[in-house]
């Protein structure tokens, strides 16, 4: 006969929303602690509520390379138990430990934060509590030139001013100060900072986690308690699957490339907490003539600037770049269908394949935000693509203090030519826009 979890759905759901109340709380412990399958159903419904990505080792097929068994004979860490166990016992602990010191960690940035339990304000000083934070993300800057953003869903404890514990979720860190004194634990081992900037992600199934930490920047050594170290350097990612009993180290998931790629980033001032999305893509382009020769399937609509396809590629009909008419620079608006603070525009240029005859050189934008009064915010040129190698395709970017707009118009003053000798037949032309906060 199959269980019945009308009841104990109702609790997780009110847990999850945050209002759950604390006799409710109580039941739901008790529940949770004495229930295998009440553990395996508060997975299930967290993983619908917040999307978490939970991997068990069984769903990966690919070639591993195995790690020496962990028996940690000291004090193991609570997130050692591994998997959804860990979870639950972070979430039972994050509504019953209440006083903690304050640590020289301060919240720098927060982006709409959604906390379960203790919270924490932007300039407040951190503790060693646990926290959760449901969703949004959160900056935090430790005393030693580190900078860590957490995207929720998260479950973490910073255990002191060099150290972090990450039980689920993602933390991007930039650590730019002595190298080895910063650490981040996750359930299947710890990677210690040697000055870098590096992802990990943790998921976690029934019985293993998943950790997914990628380098991008500088070099981390993972260890798992047993004198195992792996080396990791740029560019290196890998997924380490287990819990501690066992772990294996994977190049790959399910054929994918493992990568740990953070929602947000810091402003340069490190006071706000950016979107990584490009905001123009797949975005509609509107006010701009074109170069169109369909009898030879020579056409290059505006369409092309935000699809996300570089480097003049394409075929009749469907190339991946827009050309201006002969002889106009041209002039385009992006529309990105609601307002937004933006702060930095990239621009690839093209030349026309083999032809080598258009491109943007000087232009300047505008932006609005209602599409009828525009305000100036940059002049610039674009450099001319030398060759058709891939290599010399490369974004150019361009950065300003922060302003608020929907539309964003880009004016060619003049373009580039075919060996440089301005003919009639040669115009402007781009293969794509990027805009970010």
């Amino acid at each position: 006969m199959n269980k019945q979890f009308d009841s104990i759905d109702g609790l997780i759901w009110k847990y999850l929303d945050g209002s759950i109340t604390e006799p409710e709380f109580d039941e739901l412990q008790q529940l949770l602690k004495e229930d295998e399958d009440y553990r395996r159903r508060y997975q299930l419904l967290t993983e619908i509520h917040n999307g978490l990505d939970a991997r068990p080792a069984g769903e990966v097929s690919l070639a591993q390379e195995s790690l020496p068994a962990t028996r940690s004979t000291g004090k193991r860490s609570f997130l050692w138990l591994g998997g959804i166990a860990a979870v639950i016992l972070f979430m039972l602990l994050s509504l019953t430990i209440f006083s903690e010191p304050k640590l020289d960690v301060i919240l720098s940035a927060s982006r709409e934060a959604d906390w379960r339990g203790a919270d924490l304000q932007v300039g407040e000083q951190a503790t060693t509590r646990i926290m959760h934070l449901m969703g949004g993300a959160i900056a935090l800057k430790f005393p030693g030139k580190t900078s860590a953003i957490i995207e929720g869903p998260a479950l973490f404890q910073i255990q002191n001013n060099e150290t972090i514990e990450l039980s689920s979720g993602t933390i991007t860190v930039h650590h730019e100060g002595k190298p080895g004194d910063f650490r981040v634990i996750t359930p299947v081992g710890r990677f210690t900072d040697l000055g870098t900037k590096f992802g990990i992600a943790v998921g976690n199934g029934v019985k293993d986690s998943v950790v997914m930490a990628e380098v991008y920047e500088g070099e981390v050594v993972f260890d798992n308690y047993e004198n195992t170290q792996v080396s990791f350097t740029d560019g290196d990612a890998y997924a380490i699957v287990g819990d501690n009993e066992h772990q294996v180290m994977l190049a790959d998931l399910d054929g994918e490339q493992v990568k740990v790629t953070g929602m947000f980033e810091l402003s340069s001032s490190g006071e706000r907490i950016k979107s990584t999305d490009n905001l123009a893509l797949g975005k509609p382009v509107i006010d701009a003539r074109y170069y169109n020769s369909p009898k030879h399937g020579e056409v290059f609509p505006p369409s092309a600037l935000t699809d996300n396809r570089l480097n003049d590629s394409g075929s009749p009909w469907n190339w991946s770049f827009w050309l201006a008419p002969d002889g106009e620079a041209g002039r385009f608006t992006l529309d990105l269908l609601d307002v937004y603070s933006i702060s930095r525009i990239e621009l690839l240029n093209t030349r026309n394949r083999h032809y080598d005859d258009r491109g943007i050189d000087e232009f300047f934008i505008e932006v609005s935000s209602d599409g009828e009064f525009y305000e100036p915010l940059l002049e610039g040129r674009l450099q001319r693509i030398p060759t058709q190698d891939e290599q010399d395709y490369q974004f150019e970017v361009f950065s300003f203090d922060p302003v608020q707009a929907r539309y964003i118009r880009l004016t060619g003053k003049s373009h580039h030519s075919e060996r440089g000798i301005k003919q009639t037949s040669n115009g402007g032309g781009l293969n794509e826009i990027r805009v970010f906060e």
